[in-house]
């Protein structure tokens, strides 16, 4: 087809309102002093940077490694521990830390493994980094002193971790074929028993989305809920008789998104809610429309519904949900995975956002409140709000203007009003921070 110069001109004028529409304001850091309280856990995977999810370049820089550390909030929300290096991956949806409060054990997922040589490219950073098979798992009894106390191989490129109520069951999504749900019994918090299961509804031709993903173990119950496919929602109950481990699946599978990450079960264990980024795949990654959080009543019976549907910001690929039940925020990132250079033609590429979100407790519904709180940083994959449901820590992946960088940090927003609230506080850690989670 001939392009004309008027419709060259309509082109022009329609990418132009594409990009000025996905525009996204920044909110004022605020002289406000964030009054976070409790614990967490920030994992920061240093192998590459964001902008490699689109050209490969990693640019990696010497001596800085992945680590994971801790904060409390009795030190004024600094560090308690000398960061340790822990094998991790953003190649992940942000689900691959857990705890143990009885040990004060933190389990971590490896996903993919460190990348090791001076190469500073990848062709595809999806398939090309080391397959990572181990549950880490890390004693922080004396938080002064964090050790490694186990390295366990479970399966391959490690899809999440979640643990039971009692602390005595892990599970873990894993691509390895025929092996792709992971239920590991714990024996004084360690990994003991490794036992694995499949699906008939795998989707084995989509390499890229097929299998199981993430899982998320009931607040009280042996039942899970398995992301299969990054489309479906599976729930599984677990049961347990003399070391052997049995799955019944709770009722059908159900399509749920176009492709969700990360889910959490609401505090009352009535409802959990996903988040679906609405990804497509090709050109779909860049358009895309705005993400939603998903609203499933769970039934222990089987008969589960979708309760509600909210719309969020762009690629809300990490949430929490607050303590008592009342709000979740959501962390978009957007498409600040598109380098700085040669990639101007990306909407959206230069702010990031969060989304608050209202959960009726008694029904599950959902309301967005007010607009998208925009900010500055790449990759924000991850918030949790801390124990009084007032504040809440975000992830951001690194400055997206820096080449080399070597710094992450977490922002911190106070909830008042209703309204999400930007501090001046920033927490610096290593570049990659993209997992967190509040401990007891």
């Amino acid at each position: 087809m001939k392009i004309t110069g008027i419709s060259l001109c309509t082109l022009v004028a329609l990418f132009g309102v594409w990009h000025f529409t996905q525009g996204q304001s920044i909110a004022p850091s605020q002289k406000v002093s964030p009054n976070f309280k409790g614990r967490f856990l920030a994992i920061s995977d240093a192998d590459m940077i964001a902008g490699a999810y689109a050209n490969g370049e990693l640019n990696k820089v010497p001596g800085i490694e992945d680590e994971l550390v801790l904060f409390d909030d009795k030190e004024n929300t600094s560090s308690l521990t000398e960061p340790l290096h822990i094998s991790n991956s953003v190649i992940s949806w942000p689900a691959i830390l857990e705890w143990n409060p009885k040990y004060q054990f933190a389990y971590i997922a490896e996903t993919r493994a460190v990348h090791k040589g001076e190469a500073q490219k990848m062709k595809n950073v999806f398939t090309d980094f080391p397959i990572g098979k181990k549950i880490t798992v890390v004693d922080y009894s004396n938080p002064t002193t964090p050790k490694v106390v186990q390295e366990k191989q479970i399966g391959e490129n490690i899809q999440g971790v979640s643990i039971n109520a009692s602390g005595t069951l892990l599970v873990s999504g894993s691509t390895e074929k025929g092996k792709e749900l992971v239920v590991m019994g714990l024996k004084d918090g360690l990994v003991q028993d490794v036992q694995s299961f499949t699906h008939e509804g795998i989707s084995a031709k989509d390499t890229g989305n097929g299998g199981i993903r993430t899982i998320e173990f009931h607040p009280t119950k042996n039942i899970i809920a398995v992301n299969l496919n990054n489309t479906d929602l599976v729930f599984f109950k677990i049961i347990e008789n003399n070391g052997t481990v049995t799955l019944s699946q709770l009722g059908d599978t159900m399509e749920v998104a176009k492709r969700w990450s990360v889910g959490n079960w609401h505090p009352s264990g009535k409802y959990f809610i996903l988040s679906d980024l609405r990804w497509g795949d090709g050109l779909g990654q860049i358009t895309h429309g705005k993400g939603k959080l998903v609203s499933i009543g769970f039934d222990e019976g089987g008969n589960h519904t979708i309760i509600d549907k909210e719309k969020v910001g762009l690629s809300p690929e990490g949430f929490d949900i607050s303590p008592d039940g009342n709000y979740a925020v959501t962390a978009n990132m957007r498409r600040t995975w598109a380098p700085k250079k040669g990639f101007w033609f990306v909407p959206a590429r230069k702010e990031s956002s969060l989304s608050l979100v209202r959960i009726n407790p008694n029904t599950g519904e959902l309301t967005k409140v007010g607009k998208d709180y925009g900010f500055e940083g790449a990759l924000p994959e991850d918030a949790v709000f801390d124990q009084d449901n007032n504040t809440i820590a975000v992830a951001v992946y690194h400055d997206r203007n820096e080449e080399f960088p070597e710094e992450g940090w977490i922002d911190f927003w106070e909830l008042k009003d209703d309204r999400l609230i930007k501090t001046e506080k920033q927490l610096k850690v290593a570049r990659g921070v993209h997992n967190l989670l509040l401990i007891k």
